[in-house]
């Protein structure tokens, strides 16, 4: 049997609970509402052949609701790559480079951009 370690964290009348098993990957459950508005998402993760691939589900009150799919590899030279798959479609890239700089490219369905970034 798996090792897993449990997180329950409560968040403005939220709760977000995660369960990690060693090895496998991870699941994650998030609701939160309030008299006019509920919304919850659960989201499944694991490292296959060195990538990170994730499904997620998303539903609220008010009749919203998507299934997203992703897929990040960590690549050679501090960089890495993603796609993800669902309502808004992306792909993106990501590199450090170095003195604290990183570039950032995204492009989607109906935007593209670029940056590059240094923490304050």
């Amino acid at each position: 049997m798996a090792h897993c370690n449990k997180k329950t964290k409560y968040n403005n009348g939220g709760l977000v609970a995660r369960k990690e098993f060693k090895g496998i990957g991870s699941i994650e459950g998030n609701l939160s509402g309030n008299q006019g508005y509920r919304s919850g998402e659960v989201k499944a993760s694991t490292n296959l052949g060195g990538t990170r691939v994730t499904a997620s589900k998303f539903k609220d009150s008010m009749g919203n609701s998507s299934t997203n799919y992703s897929l990040e590899k960590q690549m050679k030279g501090k960089s890495s790559a993603g796609v993800k798959l669902g309502k808004n479609p992306s792909a993106t890239y990501s590199k450090d480079l170095g003195k604290g700089f990183t570039l950032k490219a995204k492009v989607g369905k109906n935007y593209r951009g670029m940056s590059i970034s240094k923490p304050l």
